[in-house]
């Protein structure tokens, strides 16, 4: 597992501290945002045991975004998967959407997947309703790349990748 702080203009990438998972339990408001965000499988309503245990905690890279206050900003995954560093459950705290932060939360885990793991290329699954992370997912540089064989969703979702630093983002 990859691991280490990376920070950008006071903001820090780091492993989240119990109190952050805790915190992260309450950004979603019903079974729909929680499957949006952890997939079909992730259980709802969730208990702080089982919401460990469906985010793979300790056993997948986890990150969460503190602002230059400290605050917990934006979560995300990554994985390796389909020889690409592979996100997952990305979000952005819900008071603090559209301001950039998603980008800035892909921006610096794909450069610890990069620093960390070599990882060229990284790629995503999003909801095909999900308009406003696929167009910031565009807006990155991702594009859509045809489905796997072996993912499920497929008439729900998108596959999307690209080069895991590229210029620009």
């Amino acid at each position: 597992m990859m691991s280490g702080a990376l920070a950008e203009d006071g903001w820090i990438l780091a492993t989240p501290n119990e109190d952050e998972l805790d915190e992260l339990m309450g950004w979603f408001a019903d079974a729909e945002a929680v499957k949006r965000w952890g997939g079909p499988r992730f259980r709802y309503p969730y208990t702080r045991t089982s919401f460990r245990e469906d985010c793979r905690i300790g056993q997948i890279t986890t990150y969460c975004l503190r602002n230059p206050d400290g605050a917990m900003s934006a979560f995300g995954q990554i994985y390796d998967r389909y020889d690409r560093g592979h996100l997952a459950r990305l979000v952005t705290h819900p008071g603090m959407r559209r301001q950039g932060i998603g980008a800035r939360l892909i921006r610096l885990i794909t450069t610890a997947a990069s620093l960390h793991a070599g990882h060229k290329q990284t790629s995503l699954f999003v909801y095909r309703d999900n308009e406003p992370a696929y167009r910031c997912y565009l807006k990155m540089g991702f594009v859509v790349e045809d489905y796997p064989d072996d993912a499920p969703l497929k008439d729900q979702c998108y596959f999307l990748t690209r080069r895991s630093n590229p210029a620009n983002t």
